[in-house]
């Protein structure tokens, strides 16, 4: 029996609520950490809160993206994977609760000198229950990274390197740092989950990366120190808010609109979407996920600009789940026609599954 009775009216109003709250963050927000348009395919890069985020016992997950592939020598890619265990508490006092701890990691290659940025991170989250029926849940999370920088210099050219006649041979007297070094960085995040009856559930998520804002500059950990005392390069902090729902529609279908949007130094990114899940069967575990969204940015005159769509189409059978995406660039940032784009892979399978609605949505 269900515990609410909720009106269309109020779904409407939820509906609403949430593309409000994307909408009104974009007058805040930035990042130099990479996105991925599929952000709650990879949970623990989302969001150390969502470590233990479902309803089961562990989760593997992993998600490849593929930017720009056309217009650069080289494209920008990043790969991400991570697990994460689940462990119901014991007790009385603790009735409902659950401890959590994972492990992630994330590469990220840019350009034809090969600048990799390579991570490790551990996290860990308590998930308290607020009500008796276990129906909501207020998560909190840290994650603990450990960063290795990496670049390739045998491709590039100085100018004191022309042989005089056509090429570039000569050796250079350039005073270049290390290619290699490495730090360390802490995360904090916060989820609240609420399933207000079985066909409607409520997301919402706050995050800060980076706390320490750690030197990233290649020259920082230079021999010389007077390279080290002009390094000014701080990662800085990264604000982030994640928020969605999922209901349904009729019988057969869901709508699961979304917001997320990130802040970091100057940067603005915010991503409003929706994503329909098609169940052929209420007894089937099969279903189909097709999404859409739009990504805003700022641009250099600090006005708030559409940057790209995307399309999404995912497949669940089970407890694995797999999705495709790719986000149109709608900027003429390059001159070029095609392959300005990003294209998204993911692939997460939950173990010991239990049917009770989770911590957050798909994709």
């Amino acid at each position: 029996m269900r515990l609410y009775q909720v009106s269309m009216r109020y779904h409407l109003v939820l509906l609403v609520f949430v593309f409000l709250t994307g909408l009104l963050s974009t007058q805040v927000v930035k990042a130099q950490d990479p996105l991925f348009s599929q952000y709650y395919a990879a949970p623990l890069y989302l969001n150390p809160a969502l470590t233990g985020g479902f309803t089961g016992r562990y989760r593997v997950s992993a998600i490849y993206r593929d930017q720009w592939r056309s217009p650069l020598e080289q494209a920008i890619s990043t790969f991400g994977a991570g697990l994460d265990l689940r462990f119901d508490m014991q007790g009385k006092a603790l009735a409902g609760d659950a401890a959590a701890v994972g492990i992630q990691f994330v590469t990220d290659q840019a350009g034809s000198l090969n600048l990799s940025t390579n991570s490790i991170s551990l996290s860990g989250a308590f998930h308290k229950s607020l009500d008796i029926g276990n129906r909501q849940y207020l998560s909190a999370g840290f994650q603990f990274s450990a960063f290795q920088r990496n670049i390739l210099y045998k491709n590039l050219t100085f100018q004191d390197q022309f042989n005089g006649v056509d090429d570039f041979t000569g050796s250079t007297a350039e005073d270049l740092p290390a290619n290699n070094y490495g730090f360390g960085d802490i995360s904090f995040g916060l989820n609240y989950a609420v399933s207000i009856h079985s066909s409607l559930n409520l997301y919402l998520g706050a995050t800060a990366h980076h706390l320490t804002q750690p030197e990233i500059s290649f020259y920082a950990k230079d021999e010389d120190e007077d390279q080290q005392e002009v390094s000014n390069s701080p990662l800085y902090r990264k604000y982030g808010f994640h928020a969605g729902l999922t209901t349904d529609l009729s019988e057969n279908v869901k709508i699961s609109p979304r917001t997320y949007f990130t802040s970091q130094g100057s940067h603005l990114s915010l991503s409003l979407g929706n994503v329909f899940i098609l169940e052929p069967s209420s007894t089937d575990e099969f279903n189909f996920h097709l999404g859409a969204w739009i990504s805003l940015v700022r641009d250099f005159d600090n006005a708030i600009q559409p940057n790209a769509v995307g399309l999404l189409a995912g497949m669940g059978f089970g407890n694995l789940l797999v999705g495709l995406s790719y986000d149109f660039n709608i900027r003429d940032i390059i001159n070029y026609q095609t392959g300005q784009g990003s294209f998204e892979i993911s692939i997460t399978y939950s173990g010991d599954y239990e049917d009770e609605g989770g911590l957050c949505p798909t994709f």
